[in-house]
C-alpha cells in the first residue's frame, strides 16, 4: 500500500470523525474494496492510462451511485488528481485505520470445511489469547488442502493448527530421526 493511499485514507478518516460519519463510511469503504477486489476488469480500468478520466468517472459513478457524498467526493478528487488507481489501497487503509481507532482486531481463519460454531468459539478464544482483544472481526476462508483444523492469521501473526501442518511436522521429525 502506498504512502499516498495511507495519507488519503487518514484525511478521509479525520474528516468523517469530525462529521461523526466514520462508521457509515467504513461500511462503504468495505464495499468499495470488495467491489474492486472482485473485479479484474475494474482493477485494470482504474490503472489503465488509456481509459479516459471521463470514462472512469462515469463507470465509478454508476457502480457506486448509492454511496455517500464523502465517497463520491473522494473519487472526484482522485480522478482530478489522476490518482484513481489508489482507490482500492485507500479503502484498505481506511478500514485498517478505522479498526485501529475503534480497537477492532481483524482475524482470518482458514478451514477445510465451513466453520462450525464450536470451532468458531475455539478460534475466537485463540485470537483473544494471542492478542488480548475482545472486539474481533472474523473473516472465514475455505481451503480443502489443509485437510482439517484451522490456520489463524491476525496481523502478521499466524497460528497453524491444520492437519496438513501436523503431517508436515511429523514427516520432518521422521526424516531427521533416520
Amino acid at each position: 500500500m502506498s504512502r499516498a493511499a495511507i495519507r488519503y485514507a487518514k484525511a478521509v478518516l479525520d474528516l468523517t470523525s469530525e462529521a461523526s460519519t466514520s462508521k457509515e463510511v467504513y461500511g462503504e469503504m468495505k464495499d468499495v474494496q470488495k467491489t474492486i477486489e472482485g473485479s479484474k476488469e475494474l482493477q485494470l480500468m482504474l490503472k489503465s492510462p488509456i481509459v479516459k478520466h471521463e470514462d472512469k468517472r462515469a463507470v465509478l459513478k454508476e457502480i457506486f451511485q448509492g454511496n455517500s457524498k464523502t465517497i463520491l467526493s473522494l473519487m472526484d478528487i482522485l480522478l482530478n488528481n489522476k490518482r484513481v488507481n489508489l482507490l482500492e489501497g485507500i479503502a484498505e487503509s481506511y478500514i485498517s485505520q478505522y479498526n485501529k481507532q475503534e480497537g477492532i482486531i481483524e482475524a482470518l481463519v482458514t478451514t477445510a470445511i465451513p466453520l462450525e460454531e464450536s470451532l468458531k468459539q475455539k478460534v475466537m478464544a485463540k485470537v483473544k489469547e494471542l492478542t488480548g482483544a475482545t472486539n474481533v472481526i472474523l473473516t472465514k476462508k475455505l481451503d480443502p488442502s489443509i485437510l482439517g483444523g484451522f490456520i489463524l492469521r491476525v496481523g502478521d501473526m499466524q497460528y497453524n493448527a491444520s492437519i496438513a501442518n501436523n503431517f508436515d511436522q511429523l514427516k520432518k521429525e521422521l526424516n531427521t530421526s533416520r
